[in-house]
């Protein structure tokens, strides 16, 4: 399998050519051209129950201090109805599209659904990520991606009470608007980030909600109000522009949902 991020970084595209029983796993209605031999298959949530992961990290809550702690692994589930409405909390599609090759040498090209750039996360055994709210795109491999709680300060936050955790050996893709931003943060080291921008984030990075200065009054009236404050350390990927709102209401219901 090989993968090319083409035409970035405002209308990117992801190319990815499959041997023979290869497959890549999407989102819903991402498709821009394939091959004669593809095969699509769609599934629940995001497990495929044909080719699992061997191991995975358990969730954890990403918005408290993880003290140096790596998840715990634990099996893969497969595509099961709460999968799939777990996906729908994390502001994912309910279901997945699954592009396999019937023979070598076949090709699809998957499109996200804003203006922006592409990331390739590449997942080890020994890492894992999490992906904001709308960030997911595809992956391939043997990832394994879970719907985890975020609790109330990612409600606040704006990226809503569930999160995504990619584990597993493969590629995950995001998709984002604007162009990305990547930072790697040294141990200790820390980055604020504007709640609406952030992409993806390394699980060894501790996360947490804080006050843009130490005045609540400047905290309002500057516009910041809360941000991310992002220690190290691990990879951060942020985007450069935020998306369009679409009023108070849609605010409300992405930040429940």
């Amino acid at each position: 399998m090989q993968f090319q991020v083409q035409h970035s970084p405002v209308f990117s595209t992801l190319e990815i050519s499959l041997e023979q029983n290869e497959y890549v796993v999407a989102q819903p209605n991402s498709m821009l051209t394939m091959t004669a031999g593809i095969k699509i298959a769609a599934h629940i949530g995001r497990q495929s129950p044909t080719d699992p992961p061997e191991s995975s990290h358990d969730s954890v809550d990403p918005l408290e201090s993880h003290d140096g702690v790596r998840p715990i692994a634990k099996p893969p589930k497969k595509h099961s109805w709460s999968g799939g409405f777990k996906s729908l909390l994390g502001g994912e599609s309910f279901f997945t599209a699954e592009f396999r090759a019937k023979s070598d040498g076949e090709q699809v090209v998957l499109a996200p659904d804003s203006y922006g750039d592409i990331v390739v996360l590449n997942i080890e055994g020994d890492s894992g990520y999490y992906l904001t709210r709308g960030s997911y795109l595809a992956n391939t491999g043997q990832t394994n991606i879970r719907t985890t709680y975020g609790g109330l300060k990612g409600l606040m936050s704006r990226k809503g009470l569930f999160l995504m955790h990619a584990a597993g050996v493969g590629h995950v893709f995001c998709q984002s608007y604007g162009s990305v931003v990547h930072r790697e943060l040294a141990v200790d080291e820390t980055i604020y980030v504007d709640n609406r921008f952030m992409v993806a984030f390394s699980d060894t990075v501790t996360y947490k909600l804080v006050k843009a200065t130490e005045s609540v009054r400047d905290s309002l009236m500057s516009g910041e109000g809360l941000v991310n404050r992002y220690t190290g350390p691990g990879h951060v990927y942020y985007q450069t522009r935020g998306k369009p709102s679409g009023g108070f209401l849609s605010v409300l219901l992405e930040a429940v949902f």
